[in-house]
């Protein structure tokens, strides 16, 4: 448990199969999927690192035991602490994940999709945005038209300025969730909540902080991200990270 009020928690969900991409790491895990040399779930400890997080929280499911003595194994190259938290019910939904590690959170913190690659700086623009505030904040893209895979991404549709609605099957949208959020500890009675109706997904947990009133949007501006789910994605990722390095 993360007692110390000053430090800074983050959750990282890792526990998923990826089966999209499971051609591209020849069978392997996802989280372990070279992006540019760096793996996904290293790029991902990385922005933690820079953003500040002293105690890091990753959420392990399918093929626990060799992700867990990766993460083992390069503990002592981060100024953090990093946690292995097993999700047994990871296959019901990511919102299983995180509300896996409700009993290690009692202060806000920042969540992430280890698939995600961003720019750090959209860490820090969250951390510093929920210093003033008692709501749930969700980072949101505006680019809808520059989202590489749409199909597959998952809509917001805003209400000046407030979180109205999210889901992937969204008809009415005008932004993107980026999978990067600063939550409050609230978050996992709401996916409690969710669960218990059925809805075991993270995008579930949220809308029931939209119905409470407590979930805020922050857009991203300009900022780099992408959701990794398919090798096109991947390939993508290295063009646009390349092109920002030349």
């Amino acid at each position: 448990m993360t007692k110390d009020p000053t430090s800074l928690a983050a959750v990282i969900l890792a526990a998923g199969r990826g089966e999209r991409l499971l051609g591209v790491v020849g069978g392997g895990l996802k989280p372990l999927t070279s992006l540019l040399g760096i793996t996904l779930l290293e790029r991902a400890l990385l922005a933690c690192q820079a953003t500040g997080v002293t105690d890091c929280y990753i959420v392990v499911g399918y093929q626990r035991e060799r992700l867990e003595a990766y993460i083992t194994a390069r503990s002592r190259r981060y100024r953090m602490r990093l946690h292995t938290v097993p999700n047994p019910h990871w296959e019901l939904g990511n919102g299983t994940s995180a509300a896996s590690t409700a009993s290690y959170l009692r202060h806000p913190f920042l969540l992430l999709m280890c698939d995600h690659v961003f720019d750090p700086t959209i860490l820090m623009s969250l951390l510093a945005a929920g210093q003033s505030t008692e709501m749930s904040l969700l980072a949101v893209d505006h680019r809808i038209d520059q989202i590489f895979d749409l199909d597959d991404a998952t809509k917001v549709q805003l209400d000046d300025g407030n979180i109205a609605a999210i889901g992937k099957d969204l008809q009415q949208y005008n932004a993107i969730d980026t999978g990067l959020f600063f939550c409050q500890p609230s978050l996992f009675e709401a996916l409690e909540h969710a669960n218990s109706t059925g809805d075991a997904s993270l995008s579930g947990g949220i809308r029931q902080l939209i119905a409470a009133g407590t979930m805020q949007a922050m857009p991203i501006g300009d900022r780099f991200w992408m959701d990794i789910d398919t090798a096109a994605c991947l390939a993508e990722a290295e063009c646009k990270i390349l092109k920002q390095l030349s």
